[in-house]
């Protein structure tokens, strides 16, 4: 009987624990979104330059790519409720840092390449840590309702972050904007001291490099062994990859192909949010009838559709209301079925990985997925110097497409997804 009872988002609320862990991270989404406009702020004022910029955003991606796949492998065996509390406390001290020195005028660019780097280092042990915890807050059978939450919520409180942003910099200055953000890494990490993560007491370790380089490749062989494993990686990348087009190419997109301004842009983002959050919170219904493969095969065919259709759509485009109406109808479809797809990936990493393996494979997924996009883009930068922009986006539709027929062809995964 206990099989057949009615799951639904009300019964997460009653996963104490899940919970803390929820609010935890919603805290650390709404100080982190906020922390993003104000940071942007203080390095474009410290620095004059756009250079800078782009150098300090390219030094947050290194260690997520790079560093993260090591950390799964040092993470498995350890207390992953620990590793998350020192990495929050950390993270606290190094903005209460950046806003301290900005404040007080002794922050030189240097130092914010530093403690960028020292960050997003420690966010790469965090993440896998976090991912390792999910199957022991939270049962099985609440794992669709239960992280559908989380990302509806992040979404939400990310929004809300970004918006208030500009008025939180603007009455307590661009310093006190990242001191709120050191308060909620410590308001996390207090959260995450009372959470039951229920992990076997172990005893503390010393670093082995023998065993943590067999620990590392152990992660590495059971990724490629694992079909259901190398399947998610396949799609998480694609999923990834196929947006690049889009996020690269958005303005020109609007420019060349819908003769819009600042209002389309604005337009195109909102209904891509809007459809991201109906999404999220629609997944678990859409999962009790509908299996992951036919989720992705859905959400492949509506990539090719946004990407394909919009620039053949070009030419009608001189009629407003026609224009409007299918950017509204493909961004809410492109939105609604990326958010449906992200959620099924991330439940499905959780479910069909080895808990033993969870921090490894969790490290492994995220650093390649993170390095995709840097390396789509400069691809993309290079191709927009011989094709149109329509080109690009009909050529990505194409991908899409062979995606589409590679998961109806990949049997293997039929039964178990």
């Amino acid at each position: 009987m206990e099989q057949n009872k009615k799951i639904g988002y009300k019964d997460i609320f009653k996963q104490k624990e899940y919970m803390k862990m929820m609010v935890a991270a919603l805290i650390n989404r709404f100080g982190d979104s906020i922390d993003a406009i104000a940071s942007t702020w203080i390095v474009y004022e410290l620095t004059g330059s756009a250079v800078w910029s782009a150098v300090i955003f390219g030094v947050n991606k290194v260690p997520s790519v790079f560093v993260t796949p090591l950390a799964g492998a040092w993470v498995e065996g350890r207390n992953k409720k620990a590793i998350m509390i020192i990495t929050d406390l950390i993270r606290a001290f190094c903005v209460a840092f950046v806003a301290s020195g900005y404040l007080l005028g002794f922050l030189q660019p240097w130092m914010l390449l530093v403690t960028t780097c020292i960050i997003s280092t420690v966010e790469a042990f965090r993440g896998p840590a976090g991912s390792a915890l999910t199957p022991r807050v939270l049962q099985a059978e609440y794992y669709e309702y239960g992280m559908s939450l989380m990302s509806t919520f992040s979404s939400v409180t990310e929004l809300a972050g970004t918006m208030a942003a500009g008025g939180i910099i603007a009455v307590i200055g661009a310093a006190g904007a990242i001191y709120l953000d050191m308060a909620t890494f410590l308001l996390s990490a207090l959260i995450i001291c009372f959470v039951n993560t229920r992990e076997e007491r172990s005893r503390s370790q010393i670093f082995d490099g023998k065993a943590y380089i067999t620990n590392l490749k152990e992660g590495f062989s059971y990724v490629w062994k694992s079909h259901e494993v190398c399947y998610l990686m396949v799609v998480v990348l694609f999923m990834n990859g196929i947006l690049v087009p889009l996020n690269s190419l958005e303005a020109p997109m609007v420019d060349e192909i819908l003769h819009g301004g600042a209002e389309m842009l604005s337009l195109l983002s909102a209904a891509l949010t809007v459809g991201m959050l109906f999404g999220s919170v629609t997944y678990p219904v859409v999962k009790k009838h509908m299996s992951g493969k036919k989720i992705m095969v859905i959400a492949c065919v509506v990539v090719a559709v946004f990407y394909i259709g919009i620039p053949l759509c070009e030419p009608f485009f001189v009629n407003w209301l026609f224009r409007y109406g299918v950017v509204i109808a493909n961004s809410l479809a492109l939105g609604y079925v990326v958010a449906a797809t992200g959620a099924f990936l991330s439940v499905a990493s959780v479910k069909y990985v080895n808990q033993e393996y969870l921090a490894r494979t969790s490290g492994i997924m995220s650093a390649a997925s993170i390095a995709a996009m840097p390396v789509l883009s400069f691809i993309i930068s290079g191709l927009v110097s011989f094709v149109t922009t329509a080109q690009c986006f009909i050529f990505a539709g194409v991908c899409a497409l062979l995606e589409c027929i590679w998961i109806l062809k990949n049997k293997g995964i039929e039964g178990n997804m």
